[in-house]
């Protein structure tokens, strides 16, 4: 199963907002840099930094929106070996292999993924910008657990635990 969070409609709306976004902040920049220049003495210099440091907070957002710095591939991925996501543009991609996991817990909000050294994994759900595709991984994810008895949400499908 794969499914991509962010349609190509959907990403192309977003990075239009972005650029619009950095277009007003460079020219606010521009603007307030023109009229705070000419008479940028020693009280005044913070507002100079000020507007220079939305001219380049425009220029970032410019930048992702027309693909010199490239926004990262949302998505989520299960197969038999391994289930792996990427939720955000800028976050780390997990990839699980289902041998370390040793139980999922699920709630409205996130899924957890308790590996065999105990430690966790948390998936938000609220991330994920449509609610019907967030229930869909959700629900798969329970199923394949269950399928391997893992544990889910403090029970097992089959009663006991397999010794692998």
């Amino acid at each position: 199963m794969f499914v991509d969070l962010y349609e190509d409609r959907e990403l192309n709306k977003l990075k239009r907002n972005i650029f619009l976004a950095g277009a007003f902040l460079v020219a606010g920049g521009i603007v307030a840099l023109m009229r705070e220049l000419p008479i940028a003495g020693a009280g005044n210099i913070e507002w100079v930094y000020a507007a220079a440091i939305l001219v380049v907070a425009g220029i970032v957002c410019i930048a992702f929106a027309v693909n010199i710095f490239p926004l990262k591939k949302t998505y989520f991925s299960m197969d038999q070996a391994q289930l792996s996501y990427r939720l955000t543009f800028f976050s780390r991609e997990y990839i699980l292999p289902w041998s370390q996991l040793s139980a999922v817990k699920t709630t409205d909000e996130k899924v957890i993924f308790v590996l065999r050294d105990e430690s966790e994994i948390n998936m938000a759900l609220t991330v994920i910008p449509d609610d019907k595709v967030a229930n869909h991984i959700k629900r798969s994810i329970t199923l394949a657990a269950m399928e391997r008895n893992l544990e889910v949400n403090g029970n097992l499908m089959y009663g006991h635990k397999v010794a692998l």
